[in-house]
């Protein structure tokens, strides 16, 4: 008998998934626990396995086509079983009751006339929407295409380098195809689970009328296509919305009646910059984007070199980057949810600076104080390890690895990754770690695991000539060292006058997890360290 097969809750948030790829077709024998569909979720690319044996009478659904979960998507019946098709409401088939047939070998399916079938995508044609690369992300900044239209991709190779809330990271392909469609620029912030190319086979033709869909499903006003609809559905009910052919890029400003599809990112870099939307041209003929913007502010001032931090004039707006508006955002919680104290003590790093020059003339890799801060804060976590301490509820819970934060400057604003496991690390490993992590960070390298976890941060502005300063705590962390420059300081020592280097240390605690005496313990422990630079090579 007929049944069935719905699509499974793959996760306990799940509410509904992207048909990426259907490995199954009709008249297929198939065994229970054999994989009929790839499905997108929330979450990963996941496997729907059949639920029993029997032989495919019907596939209720496409590639692309996003569904809620329990809705049907294929028939299983028995060899010589016939199954009627019904079609829905929406021109989708849909199951109807089952009648045995033993003079029938075949099922009787929905076959679409001419003009809709040419407008529906092919078996191999799916959509690779922006993946949900870290728990925190919303939305992501496309950085980097790494393909062209008529490329043919591997599973796993590289499409895209997307710019997140934590680092700039890779978008792979989910499986083999040629590119058919690329649907965002460079510079165009993205929601997650938004299309941004579609993959099918070389030889297979998709619909410009589905690929306009795909393109208008985040732009169109909400009236327009319902939450509920897809794209394939809108495109089917709104012809006249939709043109089967990619519209001409425009050689003259639009007329005000006519509709605007523009990205928000572009809409809110227009309104910064003053320009007027309707001028615009898009560069992929399809919506305006924020490099379409930029190259239209570009060509009203004739050119002119953009503008850079020596260039700032008094009166100018400057808008904030993705990661500038990021780090406010961190700054102001930890300010309004983190009760701190500070404690200030100074180091004389006298024999250091004379030890780390001596060093720097042999070893394999250069050995920064930052290296040596970094091995202090490690030795004194271990002798307190109260202050790797998270407040978990009822539970302060104690760091399983001495992972720290390394505050460093780039042309985006400030990140701070983790350097791991630094209480296994010597001096030298932690310089060769923080290098490689330093030239990763500048380059927007980084991984989620880079920018995830840590016991402390360090912010070492003394390289600035800055002498103190107070550091804010990174939310998840306890505390937060900001070290500043080494200062040669006249100091009296049995009667006489010496000149010392002397170095401050401020340390921002998070009180609600370590008291004053503690971190006060802690903190003096590691200048002692840093006083006595031999036990730090040990």
């Amino acid at each position: 008998m007929a049944r069935e097969v719905k699509l499974p809750k793959l996760g306990q948030t799940m509410e509904e998934g992207t048909i990426v790829n259907t490995l199954v077709k009709i008249g297929d024998k198939v065994s229970r626990g054999d994989v009929l569909f790839e499905v997108e979720t929330d979450k990963a690319t996941l496997e729907v396995e059949s639920p029993a044996d029997g032989f495919v009478k019907a596939i209720l659904v496409e590639n692309g086509e996003t569904l809620p979960v329990n809705t049907p998507i294929l028939i299983l019946g028995e060899e010589n079983e016939t199954v009627e098709i019904e079609t829905r409401p929406s021109g989708k088939p849909a199951a109807a009751p089952a009648k045995p047939d033993a003079g029938k070998s075949a099922a009787k399916v929905h076959t679409p006339p001419p003009s809709e079938a040419a407008e529906t995508p092919g078996p191999t044609t799916r959509v690779v929407r922006m993946p949900k690369l870290g728990q925190t992300m919303e939305e992501g900044t496309i950085v980097t295409i790494l393909v062209q239209v008529g490329d043919e991709v591997k599973k796993s190779d590289v499409l895209f380098e997307v710019e997140t809330d934590k680092a700039t990271l890779e978008v792979e392909s989910p499986a083999d195809g040629c590119v058919k469609a690329i649907l965002i620029d460079v510079g165009q912030t993205v929601p997650v689970n938004e299309p941004l190319l579609v993959l099918a086979d070389r030889d297979e033709q998709v619909p410009q009328r589905f690929i306009t869909a795909l393109v208008h499903e985040g732009t169109a006003p909400a009236e327009t296509v319902p939450e509920h609809v897809t794209a394939e559905e809108h495109a089917a009910a709104a012809p006249e919305t939709m043109p089967s052919s990619p519209p001409p890029k425009p050689t003259a400003p639009m007329e005000p009646a006519e509709r605007l599809f523009a990205t928000p990112r572009a809409k809110l870099i227009a309104q910064e910059l003053g320009i007027d939307l309707r001028g615009v041209t898009p560069a992929n003929a399809i919506r305006i984007v924020e490099a379409d913007v930029r190259r239209a502010a570009q060509s009203a001032q004739k050119a002119a070199p953009p503008v850079t931090a020596a260039q700032y004039t008094l009166g100018q707006k400057i808008p904030l980057n993705r990661l500038q508006r990021i780090v406010a955002e961190k700054m102001l919680w930890s300010k309004q949810n983190i009760p701190c104290f500070y404690l200030n003590i100074r180091a004389d790093v006298t024999e250091l600076v004379a030890l780390r020059a001596k060093l720097n003339k042999t070893a394999p890799v250069k050995l920064s104080f930052n290296d040596f801060i970094l091995r202090a804060l490690a030795i004194g976590m271990q002798h307190y390890p109260i202050m790797t301490g998270q407040l978990d509820g009822d539970f302060i819970r104690l760091a399983a690895s001495l992972d720290f934060g390394l505050a460093i400057s780039t042309e985006q604003g400030l990140v701070a990754p983790i350097v791991r496991n630094c209480g296994t690390k010597s001096v030298y490993d932690i310089a060769a770690y923080c290098k490689e992590l330093i030239e990763r960070t500048r380059s927007g390298k980084l991984s989620l695991d880079d920018l995830e976890g840590g016991c402390i941060t360090v912010s070492n502005l003394g390289g600035f000539g800055i002498e103190s300063f107070i550091p804010i705590v990174v939310p998840g962390q306890t505390s937060i060292l900001g070290v500043g420059a080494i200062i040669d300081t006249v100091v009296p020592s049995d009667g006489n006058l010496l000149v010392r280097k002397l170095m401050t240390l401020t340390l921002s605690v998070n009180h609600k997890v370590v008291n004053g005496a503690e971190a006060a313990q802690f903190l003096d422990f590691v200048k002692k360290q840093l006083e006595h630079p031999d036990t730090l090579l040990d």
